[in-house]
């Protein structure tokens, strides 16, 4: 009797538990919301696009529609490719959002579920754990899922895309109920993409870069080109046309709107470390024809990697507009590296053009390209690499100055050794100037110097001090010269390296591996200038200067071009007046030291139109850059109104940065300065130019 007992009060425990579970029914559906949220022609570079819409509802309208009592847990989703032709690493990120009721996806007030980076939509991304919950749908309601993705600003034009969106549900969840709602057979799982706007009956999302007409031709133009190392050139030069000339050849009203210019390498022996520097550049209607540095400069990237594609204009702005009805010619411009080239080195590019429409408000749509990407150069670059060469720099003067010898295109790993004699000597005109002495520079050391100043000849022994890293190109020594006593104003001597005999030579020039080369020289020219406040050209400043110049401003001296020079030596420049023979007048009392100029020029005195100069401060360092080709040594001069020099600052390469170190100490005002730039042709000097220094 008591067995039997036992027996009837575990059937009904068992029967309870078995009826309990039976009353969540499957009843929940899932189906697209249709209701227009998806965007079916999403931008390359588009973010927080809604992919797919969802709603969960327990229960739905089909099959089991009575509720049951019991909500739906839902414990995953996942999301999938399920079709097209977009590469899943186009697909930057993928997010999971609940609506917050409206029916309107607005990332600001819908509940973000997950995230997740670089997602592989092939293999299913999940959001949700096992066994938590991750959205509760309460009993009779619905709750609404967006799938959100941000797509690559490189994402191909026409690419598309078509995903599913499964979940699961369960019973005693981490934060969830005891018992849950099951999906209705009603609902197939998973649920394949389809909304109102997509394609019938596909569902597929299409990457769209822009909805007006593909009317817009990209066309090549780049010439056969060469360059030496240490240029800047023209990799590729293309004009885009709205509309061209193939295909649709008709006005659609809009412009084209370029979001990015991507650059690669198609083909040649350069690697991406000899190029220094990529920059695109807009065509200027002020400039001449061909690439100028004064074009607009669209975007830079330094340290380019062209292997695996530059992207100007990556961070998804308008890069630029070509108007309808209109073209544009544009440059891709590499800066080459000094060193590292083989003479032959070749390098061919392709660009590919994004156009899209500008999505922000008001907005505007974009004209479409109609050329097939991506379009590849016509020539090839090719890189001549020239003999090392050995320059002797070049300057005006008056008196003690120092001459830069500086070396270019010499191969890895740099200079060793120079050595110019016992067969070569540097010679110069002893009736001109005089050699003083011959000093290394940087990393170089003069070991032995032997100057005869009857004959006008000097001999030397240059090597790198030891633990020092070798040159490829810059200044390597200075010589320091004067002019001779009986130097006639404006006589000019040339200063090479040969033997008696006059013929070119160089004795020892060898790199840091013990190889020996054969450089070119290129000889420099000293010219005599006259002494600012010596009028009368007697080689020193007197009273009797202040005179002539006081006689020429009352009309009754004339003065030579040459005496003119030397009597301006008081601002304002270009006018003689009384305060410059004030100045002359209390110089010869030594009251004041008149500035002596020692102008450095290029080897024929003739400025390099291609050579620009600009300046800015930033954040209080004065920066001046030059533009050009091969610029070894760059010296920033500053000096007050009255011509009295304050600073000088020298530095390797194209570059000068003034710091508040330099400038301690200068009240605030207005100063003069200028730049001199050692290049391949000798020596360059700006003009005098002002900045103002306020603190």
């Amino acid at each position: 009797m008591k067995q039997k007992l036992w027996l009837f009060v575990l059937v009904p425990i068992l029967v309870l538990g078995w009826s309990a579970g039976a009353w969540a029914d499957d009843e929940t559906d899932v189906f697209n919301a249709n209701a227009g949220n998806t965007e079916p022609n999403p931008n390359p570079g588009e973010n927080f696009v809604v992919i797919q819409d969802v709603i969960v509802s327990d229960p739905g309208p089909f099959g089991d529609t009575t509720p049951d009592s019991f909500p739906t847990a839902i414990e995953t989703v996942t999301i999938r490719k399920i079709g097209g032709t977009l590469e899943d690493h186009f697909v930057i990120a993928l997010r999971l959002y609940l609506d917050d009721g409206d029916g309107l996806f607005d990332p600001t007030v819908d509940r973000l579920l997950g995230a997740v980076n670089a997602p592989r939509l092939s293999d299913g991304v999940v959001f949700g754990r096992q066994g938590e919950l991750l959205v509760l749908v309460p009993n009779n309601g619905s709750a609404e899922f967006f799938v959100v993705a941000d797509f690559a600003n490189d994402a191909p034009d026409g690419a598309t895309l078509r995903t599913s969106f499964d979940l699961t549900v369960g019973d005693s969840l981490i934060g969830g109920p005891t018992t849950t709602s099951r999906i209705d057979s009603a609902t197939s799982l998973p649920i394949l993409n389809f909304d109102a706007g997509l394609p019938v009956p596909t569902g597929f999302i299409r990457i769209t870069a822009a909805t007006g007409d593909a009317e817009t031709d990209v066309i090549d133009e780049t010439p056969a080109r060469t360059a030496r190392p240490g240029d800047s050139v023209v990799l590729q030069e293309f004009l885009v046309s709205d509309p061209g000339v193939s295909g649709d050849a008709v006005p659609d009203g809009y412009g084209t709107l370029i979001r990015s210019v991507t650059v690669r390498k198609v083909g040649g022996t350069i690697s991406s470390d000899k190029i220094l520097r990529l920059r695109l550049f807009r065509a200027s209607p002020r400039t001449p024809p061909g690439w100028d540095e004064k074009d607009e400069l669209l975007a830079v990237v330094n340290s380019p990697d062209l292997e695996r594609g530059v992207v100007f204009g990556d961070g998804g702005r308008r890069l630029m507009r070509v108007n309808d009805n209109a073209e544009e010619r544009f440059y891709v411009v590499a800066d080459l590296a000094p060193v590292g080239f083989v003479n032959g080195d070749t390098l061919r590019t392709s660009v590919e053009i994004v156009a899209r429409d500008d999505k922000t408000d008001p907005g505007e749509l974009s004209s479409a390209i109609e050329t097939p990407m991506p379009v590849v150069a016509s020539n090839q670059l090719i890189v001549e690499v020239p003999p090392p060469t050995l320059i002797i720099g070049s300057a005006s003067i008056t008196g003690k100055t120092r001459i830069p010898i500086m070396i270019r295109f010499v191969p890895a790993p740099g200079l060793g050794e120079l050595q110019i004699g016992p067969d070569g000597a540097l010679t110069f005109d002893p009736n001109v100037v005089q050699v003083l002495t011959i000093k290394g520079v940087g990393p170089y050391i003069v070991d032995s110097v032997n100057i005869d100043s009857t004959e006008g000849r000097a001999q030397f022994t240059l090597t790198l001090k030891p633990g020092r890293t070798p040159l490829n190109e810059g200044v390597i020594a200075e010589i320091e010269i004067d002019k001779a006593p009986d130097a006639p104003v404006g006589e000019s001597v040339r200063i090479d390296i040969e033997d008696i005999e006059g013929i070119e030579v160089v004795d020892v020039f060898r790199d840091a591996a013990g190889r020996d080369l054969l450089p070119d020289i290129v000889p420099g020219t000293i010219t005599i200038k006259l002494i600012k406040g010596d009028v009368d050209g007697d080689g020193v400043v007197t009273i009797s200067d202040a005179r002539l110049a006081a006689r020429f401003i009352l009309g009754l001296e004339t003065l030579t071009p040459e005496q003119e020079e030397a009597a301006d030596v008081a601002p304002p420049m270009g006018v003689i007046d009384a305060t410059d023979v004030r100045w002359i007048a209390q110089a010869a009392s030594g009251l004041r030291k008149l500035e002596q100029s020692n102008a450095a020029l290029a080897p024929l005195a003739t400025n390099k139109s291609a050579r620009t100069l600009t300046a800015r401060l930033r954040a209080g360092t004065l920066e001046v850059r030059v533009s050009g080709q091969g610029i070894a040594q760059t010296t920033v001069r500053l000096f007050t109104l009255t011509g009295k020099s304050v600073t000088t600052v020298q530095a390797s390469g194209p570059v000068v940065r003034l710091s508040e170190g330099d400038l301690a100490g200068l009240p605030n005002g207005v100063y003069l300065y200028t730049v001199t730039v050692l290049g391949p042709d000798g020596v360059w000097q700006s003009d005098v130019r002002k900045f103002v220094l306020v603190r």
